[in-house]
Formats: structure tokens, sequence, C-alpha cells
């Protein structure tokens, strides 16, 4: 009986190690990912890193973590998609604010913010270090020689009139790549962008193999029922980025869905 008790305590202990490894593996250790688009509109190689959802975490001391995980990529351009740190940390948004002065001493930064990074005297923070807040703005830049439009909005909630023409012209002749938080992704698309960039998911934070989503909050298998949760999608001619995040609120479970850094490569047709 004795025998039978050992042995039953460490099988509990091994499985008990296994879960806490793929649990710590999943929840803190970032990945990057890669995207390939190519578009008659690029006439170089160009390479866009985006993250998101930091939440006020911290990979390695000062986010050393990240820092080196994107140096890595020798990105032109990096865009944040909000929610850099969470409504009422205070701690949350220095680790935030450091975090991108870093990366706009480096790199051109756009950053657009989330519900819970929506503060104007944060936006003039992050103004004055350098990084492109576009809070219904648009900017465009040029690299080799390609022109990339950017537009940027500050939505937290879309209502059902929304419609970018209100605020923006369309562009024709030039990439146009649309930085938001939340997804509409048909009427970013009905508008005529070429790549909207979004986060707020945080990829679902618990995926299944070939299902998805476990649970976004709203219903179980969102996936399966058309909801983008991560990774690129398409309508019509536009395509959508839906970036997982790195930081993971309110609890930190995540399971087949790493924290993430997303590489996207643009490439001449």
């Amino acid at each position: 009986m004795k025998k039978k008790r050992k042995k039953f305590w460490i099988i509990l202990l091994v499985i008990l190690v296994i879960a806490s490894g793929i649990w710590f593996f999943s929840t803190f250790v970032p990945e990057t990912t890669y995207t390939e688009i190519v578009d008659e509109k690029i006439n170089n190689e160009i390479t866009i890193v985006q993250i998101s959802d930091l939440h006020g975490m911290s990979f390695g001391t000062g986010n050393s973590v990240l820092l080196d995980k994107i140096k890595a990529e020798n990105p032109d351009i990096v865009v944040v998609t909000g929610d850099m740190y969470t409504n009422g940390d205070s701690n949350g948004r220095k680790i935030a604010v450091s975090l991108m002065k870093s990366l706009a001493e480096n790199y051109v930064v756009y950053f657009v913010n989330g519900e819970h990074d929506n503060n104007d005297d944060y936006f003039e923070e992050l103004s004055s270090a350098g990084v492109r807040v576009l809070d219904y703005k648009e900017d465009e830049i040029t690299i080799g020689e390609t022109t990339l439009h950017f537009y940027g909005i500050t939505n937290v909630y879309f209502t059902g009139t929304f419609d970018l023409s209100n605020a923006f012209v369309r562009d024709d002749h030039t990439f146009t790549i649309l930085l938001s938080h939340m997804q509409n992704f048909e009427k970013f698309a009905s508008f005529g962008i070429d790549l909207s960039l979004c986060g707020d998911t945080h990829g679902g934070m618990v995926r299944l193999p070939y299902i998805g989503t476990l649970y976004d909050g709203e219903e179980w298998f969102p996936d399966l029922n058309g909801k983008r949760t991560r990774g690129l999608y398409s309508f019509g001619d536009s395509l959508m980025y839906v970036n997982a995040g790195l930081g993971n609120y309110p609890f930190p479970i995540r399971f087949c869905n790493r924290p993430e850094i997303s590489v996207i490569k643009l490439f001449p047709e």
C-alpha cells in the first residue's frame, strides 16, 4: 500500500511539474511570428514589427528580452497597438513608457491607444519621446522606393455609423496601413485600407489546436463562428493582422498562445 501511495505522489508531482512548465512557457516566454505580404504598391522589402497589449509587464530587466528580440529583426518601423498598461497601474505605465522611449531612440515608432491607456498626458509623454502618436492622425513614410501611408484611430468601441471616410481621405496610390486597437474589419476594408494592424483580443488567451480560442468572454469557440482572434485575415482585397499581445490581463493564463512579437514583411509583387 505504501509503495502504491508513493508511486501516486511521484506521478502527481511529475504531472504538476510538467503542467507548471507548460503554463510558464506559454504565459511568460514571448515568441516572434512572421507574416509575409506581397503587394504591387510595394517596391522593396520592408520589415514592420508589431507589439500590443503589454499591460505593464516586463520581460527581463527594462524589457531587455523584448528589446533584444525586436533588435534582431532590424525593423524599418515598429507599431504599437494599445493597452500597453492597465488603467490605474502607475508602475505599469512607467514600464510601458520606458519601453517605447527605448524603441523610439532606434526606430520609427507609431502608436495608437487601447481602452486602458487612453490618456492625453500619456500621449504627450510619448510624443515628447519621439513616438508618433496617431490619435486620428495620418502620416506618410518612405522607405527605399516605397511610400507607406499610416492612419491611426483611437476608438475603444464602434457605433453602427462608424466610417473612416468621416475622418480621412482615401489614398489609392500608396500602400495604406491602419492602426487600431480594436477591429472593425469590414468597415476598414470598405474604406480601402490595404492592411489593418490590431490587438485587443490577447489571442483569446487559451487556444486549442485546430479550434482556436476556447472562450472570449462572450462565447465558446468563437473562431469556429467566424471571429478573428489571432493572425492574418482577409476580406476582399484588404488584409488584417490581429496581434496576440504580450501581457496577461486579467489573469496570467495562456495556453497554445504565447506572448507575441509579430514581424510583418512587405514584398514587391
